[in-house]
């Protein structure tokens, strides 16, 4: 690492984590979670940065050279097509497959897992995931144990195997020579998010929440163990930096509070309880409303969460977890998509007058920046924050 990028790197990182600390760092740190929209500055098409790893992290170098960021999310595709088709993926449409060429990626959700199957999924999870729900989500493993389903499963290990690799080989890359700093370094979720995203669906739990509550229950018992070990598997050991949690069924009105407080909230505390135990602090990704569950999660330890704002009121963040968790967000997504820049510029400045004097506050968007957001609403995010931000 040259030195000039060594220096730019250590500055960064001691800005980003003295906030995530509820210190005041020199500035009010830049963390913008960016996706699509990096492809669009890049001048990729979004089939290229899905199917082409090379093209999806050359996006960030780009990125990297134009913008001066605290914190980076990395690539802006999570999902590599192509090792989605090897094993015939039903659940994902991709530009350039299904969709044309610059569409964003379509999650096609159903019930993947049917109301019969609880008593499997509780009795031994992984038997159950590679017999039954494999096979129903992918259409090359339609017949376990078949001379198909057995390459389609080495093609989709090795596949996974290379996109870990190159990613890996891109973050030394981005350090190394853009100065370029981890927003986070690992991934989990909420056990009912993984019960209620990719197992029940939507429709399913909100029945299952009436039918078989403690078949629910249960189901969220087995997957607290599963996601904790996940999220330090993916954090490699790595400890400074925190977890990312995206956070989805947890938003109101999905649930109501009494359904919140007895299914969402005591799985996903006690996995925030275990990584923060472990060192490992979550970037708690509360997208949509929480602003009826601030009290709750002002119980968790003190600093073990990032509690990002996109729709919960601010002002009510700040008066109950401020000084206990930095804050980080919110402004919003569609106002970099079709406000003008000075907006933007009077946004960022208020955020930073009335949420970050005493330290423990990151500029960020309220969601995830798409393609649709405009490039000089996102330089006006960073240049109000570099010129105003300062302690």
């Amino acid at each position: 690492m040259a030195d000039d990028k060594l220096k730019l790197y250590e500055e960064r990182k001691k800005r980003f984590l003295a906030a995530m600390n509820l210190e005041k760092p020199d500035k009010v740190p830049v963390r913008l979670s960016l996706s699509e929209f990096v492809a669009k500055h890049a001048g990729y098409t979004l089939q290229e940065i899905y199917y082409d790893l090379e093209k999806n992290i050359d996006s960030i170098n780009k990125l990297l050279t134009d913008f001066d960021l605290d914190a980076i999310t990395g690539a802006p595709s999570l999902w590599w097509a192509g090792l989605h088709d090897a094993v015939g993926a039903k659940y994902l449409k991709f530009a350039g497959r299904e969709l044309d060429p610059n569409t964003q990626f379509q999650y096609h959700e159903e019930a993947y897992m049917l109301p019969e199957d609880y008593d499997a999924f509780i009795e031994n999870p992984t038997e159950w995931i590679l017999n039954t729900f494999l096979p129903r989500l992918h259409e090359e493993l339609s017949e376990p144990g078949s001379y198909r389903a057995n390459l389609s499963l080495i093609k989709g290990a090795a596949g996974m195997a290379m996109q870990q690799g190159m990613n890996k080989k891109a973050w030394a890359t981005w350090a190394a020579e853009y100065g370029g700093v981890p927003a986070f370094t690992a991934m989990s979720k909420a056990p009912f998010d993984t019960l209620a995203d990719t197992l029940r669906g939507l429709t399913g739990i909100m029945l299952d929440l009436y039918q078989r509550p403690e078949k629910v229950k249960a189901a969220l018992e087995v997957l607290i163990p599963h996601n904790i070990f996940y999220g330090m598997a993916t954090s490699g050991g790595e400890m400074e930096f925190p977890l990312f949690m995206p956070l989805h069924r947890g938003s109101f009105p999905f649930l109501n509070p009494k359904q919140w407080a007895e299914f969402y909230w005591p799985s996903l505390k006690q996995v925030i309880e275990a990584f923060w135990s472990k060192g490992k602090r979550t970037l708690f990704f509360a997208e949509g409303n929480w602003t009826p569950y601030l009290e709750s999660i002002a119980e968790l330890p003190e600093k073990s969460i990032v509690f990002h704002v996109d729709m919960t009121d601010m002002a009510q963040a700040k008066k109950i977890l401020g000084g206990r968790f930095c804050l980080s967000g919110n402004v919003p997504n569609m106002m970099l998509a079709y406000g003008k820049p000075e907006e933007v510029r009077d946004y960022v400045k208020r955020l930073i007058d009335e949420y970050a004097g005493d330290g423990g506050f990151i500029i960020d968007a309220a969601a995830v920046i798409q393609g649709d957001a405009r490039e000089e609403n996102i330089r006006a995010i960073i240049e109000t924050a570099r010129e105003y931000g300062v302690y």
